[in-house]
């Protein structure tokens, strides 16, 4: 018997959640059964070195010339028009991709090629769309309204990011279902075992009868992500705690950078807080912190707060409307507190730091269901079910 042929298709490999998703799901997706494929917009990103060696990876950027005309909508028809080529030139029996703005372009070409796709759904769209749309916002939820509508199987990585997409796409429910991301377990526990190489990190406390706490946090820096939040709360915490060495290290990139860069200077916070850019060895910095706080405004099921917790490390999570309470069953496995508060962040950081026998016991639970409900190798498994019933489908139109 053949193996399924699948396209997966995102727009580049930045740092993100979703892009660190796909890398796993290509590395784990069982080879005896499917062949992958990699379609991307830009070949970019510190992610593409992780792509299992066996994917072919192609990019738009590469295969198609750049036009010297400018018209409204005609790159986005040029990218649904070459991803329809390309599906027909590898004999693709499924589409798949994750992002909205992914979906615009794949989804399309799918349904233009006649191949049946499954699209991905990795935020809450009544409250992460607006965002990162761009222009003519009503009409590209007018078109996703269509593509989703017309999929095979649309996947939301929450149950409150599919409540929310059936309202705001009007996607219709025998068309969408939750499919929860997973993580690497073994890897990230291996990986939080190594050392960070990092002498601010790693040095004594400086102050005679003081202890350290490490916080670290991960993430585009973004406002969208709340880092301002947790370098607010920071600043109170190091008044309250004269006697603790607070130091706050935020992992990622982004285009606020300099804003945060500027906060921490007009908070003295320039020995506390650091932001040490893109990190392969994450899991190393959340194996050593003390708590791992998770500030962001909205989120779809971050994999940050799951690769923390299976490293056994106490979290702090601001409660977005889908994805954190699910992970933390409601607060049972770590703090869920106010979204958009820095106090209600403050308040969930004092409780493990007042108590950090407590903390580390939660964390030890939270750990075990990571563990046993969260890993990347079931997630997988789901996927080749949805994946192989979608690829003996037909299209199925309707509003």
């Amino acid at each position: 018997m053949s193996r399924i042929r699948v396209v997966f298709s995102i727009g580049a490999m930045h740092g993100g959640g979703s892009e660190r998703q796909l890398v796993l799901l290509l590395k784990h997706l069982d080879r005896a059964k499917f062949e992958p494929f990699l379609y991307l917009v830009y070949r970019s990103g510190p992610l593409l070195d992780l792509i299992p060696k066996d994917v072919p990876v192609v990019s738009f950027e590469e295969r198609v010339r750049e036009s010297r005309f400018y018209l409204p909508g005609l790159m986005h028809s040029r990218r649904v028009k070459d991803f329809a080529q390309f599906l027909k030139e590898v004999r693709a029996d499924v589409s798949y991709d994750r992002t909205f703005l992914m979906t615009l372009i794949s989804a399309a070409g799918a349904q233009r090629a006649g191949i049946p796709n499954v699209s991905t759904i990795v935020t809450d769209p009544e409250i992460g769309f607006a965002p990162v749309a761009g222009r003519f916002q009503w009409f590209k939820r007018r078109i996703l309204h269509r593509l989703y509508n017309r999929s095979a199987q649309v996947l939301a990585v929450s149950d409150g990011a599919k409540e929310s997409a059936m309202r705001f796409y009007g996607i219709r429910a025998d068309r969408i279902m939750t499919h929860r991301n997973g993580v690497d377990v073994e890897w990230i526990q291996s990986q939080a075992k190594l050392n960070v190489d990092d002498v601010w990190w790693n040095s004594p406390v400086e102050k005679p009868g003081a202890r350290i706490f490490r916080i670290v946090s991960a993430g585009r820096l973004n406002h969208e992500k709340g880092f301002h939040l947790l370098v607010a709360a920071v600043a109170k915490l190091r008044q309250r705690y004269p006697d603790v060495e607070f130091r706050v290290a935020l992992l990622g990139e982004g285009p606020h950078r300099s804003k945060l860069e500027q906060q921490i200077r007009d908070l003295a916070l320039d020995d506390t807080v650091r932001l040490m850019g893109f990190q392969k060895n994450a899991a190393a910095w959340y194996g050593s912190a003390d708590a791992f706080v998770f500030p962001s405004l909205m989120e779809g099921m971050p994999n940050v707060l799951l690769e923390a917790m299976a490293c056994g490390t106490p979290v702090v999570s601001a409660n977005c409307h889908s994805g954190p309470a699910e992970i933390l069953q409601q607060g049972r496995l770590g703090e869920l507190v106010m979204v958009n508060d820095s106090e209600a962040l403050l308040t969930g950081i004092e409780t493990i730091v007042s108590n950090t026998t407590a903390a580390r016991s939660r964390a030890a639970e939270a750990q075990a269901v990571v563990e046993s409900e969260w890993c990347i190798q079931a997630s997988a498994r789901r996927l080749e079910h949805i994946l192989e019933a979608a690829s003996m489908s037909v299209h199925r139109s309707g509003e």
